[in-house]
């Protein structure tokens, strides 16, 4: 290999070496399909929009923390919740900018001061440990806040939907209302069917058949059963006739007697 080529190999090397150099010293970004690499390791991660003032005017002091990622053994990372929305509802965002601190899955919200100083040393002196973790109804990597997330994935959804019937069809609001409310209807009573339908499909009904039986008129010889409800009946007139008949012999023993004397 002659000068001039290993000239340009090592320039090549050092340019190569600056650019992943510049790279790592950014704060990673954070997306809907990599966020679960915070799961292991340290991160600390920030919450932000394009819009927010606060986020803007807080980008150079995160900028400058992430520089000391290799320094502190911290990896650094980004989430833009106007990209990700099911980041923000998974990890209930409420304020921006807000700051998460994630260590081998267990999640704390950092509350501190901004400044780069503070960041650097709540990592470096394990700060952290004085924050109760975020319990586990809540943690991000929770099904309860999968679902959220997806309720604000849905939200953005219809959001654009809207923005988009408004702006580029000139669907007037009221216009976008009554959609809306068609679209729920219809959509609450398709539900109820399949919900329905699988619960015929899952748990049947269980009919009984029924069987008529028609009793034709029996003499009372041929039902022995109508004879003993029969037996069980008491004749008042053989009672009144046995009566009749001990009054009538007490009578007659009283007329022998008279003529005896």
């Amino acid at each position: 290999m002659d000068v001039g080529n290993a000239w340009k190999v090592l320039l090549l090397f050092c340019i190569c070496s600056l650019v992943c150099g510049k790279t790592a010293d950014k704060p990673i970004e954070l997306t809907e399909d990599n966020w679960q690499d915070i799961l292991e390791g340290e991160w600390m991660v920030e919450f932000m929009a394009p819009w927010c003032p606060a986020c803007r005017s807080f980008k150079e002091t995160w900028d400058s923390f992430a520089k000391w990622s290799k320094d502190l053994d911290v990896n650094v990372g980004i989430i833009d919740v106007t990209e990700n929305p099911g980041l923000s509802g998974r990890f209930f965002v409420t304020a921006l900018p807000t700051l998460y601190h994630v260590r081998d899955g267990v999640f704390r919200q950092y509350h501190g001061s901004r400044k780069e100083s503070d960041l650097i040393s709540f990592v470096d002196d394990n700060k952290w440990r004085d924050i109760d973790p975020v319990s586990g109804w809540l943690a991000p990597n929770s099904i309860q806040m999968s679902t959220v997330g997806l309720f604000f994935k849905a939200a953005m959804v219809i959001r654009s939907f809207y923005t988009t019937m408004t702006s580029e069809y000139g669907i007037p609001e009221w216009g976008c209302y009554l959609i809306f409310a068609v679209l729920t209807i219809v959509s609450g009573l398709l539900l109820g069917l399949l919900i329905v339908c699988c619960c015929d499909v899952l748990f049947p009904p269980k009919y009984q058949s029924v069987r008529v039986i028609q009793e034709q008129p029996q003499e009372m010889g041929d039902n022995p059963d109508r004879e003993d409800k029969d037996d069980d009946i008491i004749d008042d007139t053989k009672q009144t006739d046995s009566d009749g008949d001990d009054e009538t012999s007490s009578t007659t023993r009283r007329r022998q007697v008279q003529k005896a004397e």
